[in-house]
C-alpha cells in the first residue's frame, strides 16, 4: 500500500521502534477523540485520509468495515492488522462532505459477528435497529466528515415541548401508533396527517414533528406509525395494500382523532422500499394522498428483474441452459407514472449519491431514482429532487424528512 493512502499516524506506528507503546499512545488519543481517525489529504482539499481502526481484545481471523458509500465488495473493505500490535486497519481516500453509517464485521474461530465501532465519536440511535432490537437497540457507528452537511431536526431539544404517542390495533391486528402534536390533545380543528410506513413507538418523526411544530414550518400535524408485515410483499407496489392504507386505515384513525380529510394535507412517507410504496400509493389515490415524501425510495424495483436475479443466485432453479443476455425493463414504479396521467400529487424525492446498489438493481438506485425524477419533470409534476452525500443510510434518512415535510407543508416552502 502506497504513502498516499496511508494514514500518517498509522505510518508512524508501522516505522515505530518500540510498536507496543506507540499504539498505547495512539489509543490513548483515539478514545478521547474518536474513530475514524480523519486526516486531512496533502494534494486534494476536497478529501480526507479516513482511517477506519479495530484494536482487537482475542485472536480474529478477518475484520471488515461495512458502510452505505463504496460500493466495494468485501475482500476491498478488509482491515489490515499492523504487526506486532493489537490495531486493524484501513485508510481510504474520503470525500469531504460524506456522511455514513458504518459497522465492523469481526470474524474468529466461533464465527463472524457484526459490531458497531465502540469508540466512535457519533452514534446515533436508527429506527430500523430499533425495530430488529430485542431490548435496547444498539447505537449505530456513523463516520461525519469535516464538510458534511449538518442535520439537525432528529435532535432532541430540552425546550421544546413533545407530542403524545398512543398504541392501537387495527382490525387486521396490526399496530399503529399515532401522535398527536403537544397542544393538540383536546378535539380541535383537525390535524394534517403523515402516515409513516415501517412505523413503531420511538420512531424518530417524532422528535422531527416536535421540532418543525416549535418553529412554526408546518402546520399542526399528526403521525400515523404503521407497524410493517411483509415488507417484500405490501411495500412493491401492491394494489391491495395501497387500497388498505388509503380506504381502511385512514377512516380507522378519524375514528380515533380529529384528522383531516384534505388530500392536500396528508402525506404519507417511507424509506427504502417504504418509499416505493409511498409514491406508489400516491399515484394510485390522489384523492386522498395529495403529497409523498420518498426517501431513497426503491426506484428501480421491478418483479421480473428481481425473480430473475433470485434465480440466478439459486442453482437448483437455474438450469444449464439459462440465456444470458435478457433485456431488464423499465422498472415498475417508473413505468407506472410515465403511462398514467397526471394526478393532482406533490412529490419531494431525496436519495443518496452514492447508491449504486442493491445487487439486484438494474439501472441502480441512484440511476432509476433520477429516471423517475425526469419522468415527474416531463409530466409536469410539482416535484422537488435531491441527492445527499451518502448511500442508502438512515442517518440522512432521520433528519430529511423534515426537509421533505417543509417542502410539503409549509408555508410557501419552495426554498
Amino acid at each position: 500500500m502506497g504513502d498516499d493512502v496511508l494514514s500518517p499516524s498509522i505510518k508512524a506506528l508501522f516505522e515505530s521502534d518500540d510498536p507496543v507503546g506507540s499504539e498505547a499512545r495512539l489509543w490513548t488519543e483515539l478514545r478521547s477523540g474518536g474513530t475514524p481517525l480523519i486526516e486531512t489529504c496533502p494534494d486534494d482539499p476536497r478529501t480526507r485520509l479516513v482511517t477506519f481502526l479495530w484494536k482487537a481484545d482475542r485472536p480474529v481471523e478477518r475484520v471488515t468495515v461495512n458502510e452505505t458509500v463504496s460500493g466495494l465488495p468485501p475482500h476491498r473493505r478488509s482491515l489490515l492488522p499492523v504487526p506486532g500490535t493489537a490495531t486493524w486497519f484501513l485508510t481510504w481516500r474520503i470525500r469531504a462532505d460524506v456522511r455514513t453509517t458504518y459497522s465492523f464485521e469481526v470474524a474468529d474461530a466461533s464465527g463472524t459477528e457484526r459490531v458497531p465501532d465502540p469508540y466512535a465519536r457519533v452514534r446515533e440511535p436508527h429506527d430500523f435497529a430499533a425495530q430488529m432490537a430485542r431490548g435496547v437497540p444498539p447505537l449505530e457507528s456513523v463516520l461525519v466528515c469535516p464538510d458534511a452537511e449538518p442535520l439537525s431536526w432528529t435532535d432532541r431539544r430540552p425546550d421544546v415541548p413533545r407530542g403524545t404517542v398512543t398504541e392501537g390495533v387495527y382490525d387486521d391486528g396490526r399496530k399503529v401508533w399515532t401522535y398527536i402534536p403537544a397542544g393538540h390533545d383536546e378535539p380541535g380543528a383537525p390535524l394534517g396527517v403523515l402516515v409513516v410506513l415501517d412505523g413503531y413507538a420511538g420512531h424518530s418523526a417524532s422528535t422531527v414533528l416536535d421540532n418543525l411544530h416549535a418553529e412554526g414550518l408546518i402546520p399542526p400535524t399528526a403521525a400515523l406509525f404503521v407497524q410493517n408485515g411483509d415488507r417484500g410483499k405490501e411495500l412493491s407496489c401492491n394494489p391491495e395494500w395501497s387500497r388498505h392504507l388509503a380506504e381502511d386505515l385512514l377512516p380507522w384513525a378519524r375514528r380515533r382523532h380529529p384528522l383531516t380529510e384534505d388530500p392536500a394535507a396528508t402525506v404519507i412517507t417511507g424509506r427504502s422500499l417504504g418509499g416505493l410504496c409511498a409514491a406508489y400509493t400516491g399515484l394510485k389515490h390522489p384523492d386522498v394522498f395529495g403529497g409523498v415524501l420518498m426517501l431513497s425510495g426503491s426506484a428501480w424495483w421491478d418483479p421480473d428483474t428481481l425473480r430473475a436475479y433470485l434465480c440466478l443466485a439459486d442453482p437448483a432453479s437455474n438450469p444449464a441452459d439459462t440465456v444470458v443476455g435478457a433485456r431488464s425493463r423499465t422498472p415498475a414504479l417508473i413505468d407506472e407514472f410515465r403511462r398514467a396521467d397526471r394526478v393532482p400529487i406533490r412529490i419531494y424525492q431525496e436519495v443518496g449519491a452514492f447508491e449504486t446498489g442493491p445487487p439486484p438493481a438494474t439501472p441502480g438506485q441512484i440511476h432509476a431514482s433520477r429516471h423517475l425524477r425526469d419522468v415527474l419533470a416531463l409530466k409536469g409534476y410539482d416535484h422537488r429532487y435531491r441527492e445527499f452525500a451518502g448511500g442508502h443510510d438512515e442517518t440522512w434518512w432521520r433528519s430529511r424528512l423534515g426537509d421533505g415535510l417543509i417542502w410539503l407543508r409549509g408555508d410557501g416552502a419552495d426554498a
